[in-house]
């Protein structure tokens, strides 16, 4: 009986045993299940956040595109997302533009260019969302992917810019507002040398994308900075700079500061027909006579206003931009302007725009340079949005 009675005993640290562990094994799946459901909601927290970032970007386009800041405009409840490959179920994207949109975060009016407006994003599956409010801002350009740099982006010794293909460029030789070189900004850049008594013409005709619409009937503008001077012959006619192609095929402008000029400017807008269209040309003469001074010889090839010690003729960077000699119709100082006038009803809708640089055979070696371009419409806006511009005329993001 004693060793019954003894072995009997030791069925109770047993039972604790099993019962302890049964207890462990239970609060440890629930503690893996709590932080399963814990990841699963930060996921869905993240993906409800991208949805409303996705959500401003879609309004931001849309008012671009000319949606006026009101429910009516720009309000909108989407459940199928399809388009951006998120399927037809399971996600939602909400945009809400209310009575408070014309004002900022503090109760100030905001000016006709921006719209408050508040986006959420939802997994409705799990019905986490994410809510942001935002003020967008249509008054410049920049619509359309890939955004499009200025001549200055990248900075530094990189060319050609950013987003834009084909030209030749000179990395310090921009218009900026203060600085001297080397420390000018890039811009567009055309040289004709001469070797053995004679030259062929220069072309740089560079390409960037674009995307913004007009409606007819419209004369679009196009201002730039310039300059133009004459250096002395370099002994080789390889410097020069050859893009293809000929002068500016449109007629001249009214604004042009010369009638016949050392160096012709102009500009070319493709729809997204694959049509396009010439501007005016406007017509300079050289602002300077380098004479003897400078000159761009090979192998390098270096423009002029890279060249040390820098010439007085380039201190500030700002120094003979905008001025035309006045060989042809008198002096003329000021930034140019190009023109397109689109008769007819409707809306054009462009994708690609051109810049070209002409200095003609023959005669005297010259280099030209444009920057800060800005294309906008005589009168009203361009679907909106106040112009297309280059990126050193104000601050524009990254590409």
């Amino acid at each position: 009986m004693r060793m019954r009675e003894r072995g009997a005993s030791l069925l109770i640290p047993v039972v604790v045993v099993v019962t302890v562990g049964a207890f462990a094994v239970i609060v440890a799946a629930r503690q893996s299940g709590a932080d399963i459901y814990g990841t699963d909601a930060q996921a869905d927290s993240v993906e409800a956040l991208l949805l409303a970032e996705t959500g401003v970007e879609r309004a931001l386009r849309r008012f671009f595109g000319g949606a006026a800041c009101s429910n009516a405009g720009l309000s909108e409840n989407l459940t199928d997302l399809t388009s951006i490959g998120l399927g037809t179920s399971g996600r939602s994207i909400s945009v809400t533009a209310g009575a408070n949109s014309d004002l900022d975060f503090g109760g100030a009016a905001l000016p006709a260019t921006q719209c408050r407006i508040q986006v959420t994003g939802q997994v409705t599956a799990s019905n986490v969302a994410r809510t942001l409010q935002a003020i967008v801002d249509r008054s410049d350009n920049l619509i359309g992917s890939p955004l499009v740099a200025g001549f200055d982006n990248p900075a530094g010794a990189v060319n050609p810019a950013a987003s834009w293909s084909g030209g030749a460029y000179d990395y310090t030789g921009g218009l900026p507002a203060a600085g001297n070189p080397p420390n000018c900004t890039r811009s567009a850049y055309a040289v004709k040398a001469r070797g053995g008594g004679g030259s062929t013409a220069a072309t740089s005709v560079g390409t960037a994308p674009v995307s913004f619409t007009v409606n007819r009937p419209v004369t679009l503008l196009a201002t730039f900075d310039y300059r133009i001077v004459r250096i002395p012959n370099s002994g080789s006619n390889a410097c020069t700079t050859n893009s293809g192609g000929g002068g500016c095929p449109g007629a001249r402008d009214a604004t042009s500061p010369e009638f016949a000029g050392d160096g012709e400017i102009c500009f070319t807008l493709r729809d997204t027909a694959g049509v396009t269209y010439d501007s005016t040309r406007s017509e300079v003469d050289n602002a300077l006579n380098l004479g003897g001074s400078y000159d761009v010889p090979p192998p390098g090839c270096t423009p002029t206003t890279q060249q040390l010690p820098v010439h007085s003729s380039y201190t500030p960077c700002s120094r003979r931009y905008n001025y035309s000699g006045g060989t042809g119709g008198g002096s003329f100082t000021g930034r140019a302007t190009v023109r397109w006038t689109f008769a007819g009803a409707g809306t054009l809708a462009f994708d690609t725009v051109w810049f070209r640089l002409y200095i003609p055979g023959g005669g005297n070696p010259r280099e030209m340079w444009i920057d800060n371009v800005l294309l906008q419409p005589s009168t009203g806006a361009i679907a909106g949005v106040a112009a297309w511009r280059d990126c050193a005329v104000t601050s524009c993001p990254g590409v």
